[in-house]
């Protein structure tokens, strides 16, 4: 079969969206076959190494708009643009660990957040994958457990800004800087119980340690 005949193939299995793939725009699979690492991206990002995921990519799921997926950061390189569907195995399409930077065709705003309360730059959610109690964060929140949160986040979406999360009130315990993205499960980013406090990043942000 062809590259552009397993595109076709692979485009129209998008008929039939995993029920997981609702929390991201569009989701990259550290493996073949939607298995491994998951990251769920909703806004642009030009370089995936910021969240531990560059030339990782083996599967992705888009569920909302296209996207262009690019070998090189600030999307450059080899580029491929894919519409809503499901792609099992980047490797038919040359692309396969690969990936480095991804970016929407189209321009989107804001307003791409499904979440009524998506102004604010950063979202915590009580439970893994967005359920729970959320909060809205605009500035530095010392101690979450006093918060309609009533305890540590444990899942997070930030719109804009690189953000510290700490396991531990008053910015203690474990820390990760994490950027603009969507986190179903902070445990996978080092916060094995949530975060207990947030602020925007301190100086030169640091990343998220890589997940094993």
């Amino acid at each position: 079969m062809n590259t552009g005949a397993r595109r076709i193939g692979y485009l129209l299995s998008g008929t039939l969206l995993a029920a997981g793939a609702h929390a991201a725009d569009i989701t990259l699979y550290s493996d073949d076959d939607f298995q491994g690492r998951a990251l769920g991206v909703i806004i642009d990002e030009r370089q995936l190494g910021v969240l531990n995921f560059a030339r990782r990519a083996s599967s992705v799921v888009i569920d909302k708009g296209a996207w262009i997926l690019c070998t090189d950061e600030d999307y450059g390189g080899q580029c491929i643009t894919l519409e809503p569907g499901r792609y099992t195995s980047l490797q038919a399409l040359g692309l396969n660990d690969a990936v480095t930077s991804v970016r929407r065709r189209d321009p989107a705003d804001i307003g791409v957040f499904s979440e009524p309360r998506k102004a604010a730059d950063i979202v915590l959610y009580a439970s893994n994958d967005y359920a729970g109690a959320s909060h809205p964060v605009e500035q530095a929140q010392p101690d979450l457990k006093t918060l309609p949160l009533k305890g540590e986040a444990t899942s997070a979406v930030i719109a804009s800004g690189k953000w510290e999360l700490c396991s531990d009130a008053q910015f203690q315990g474990a820390c990760v800087t994490l950027g603009p993205g969507k986190y179903p499960a902070l445990k996978d980013y080092g916060l094995a119980g949530g975060a207990s406090s947030v602020r925007r990043a301190p100086g030169p942000a640091s990343e998220a340690p890589p997940h094993q």
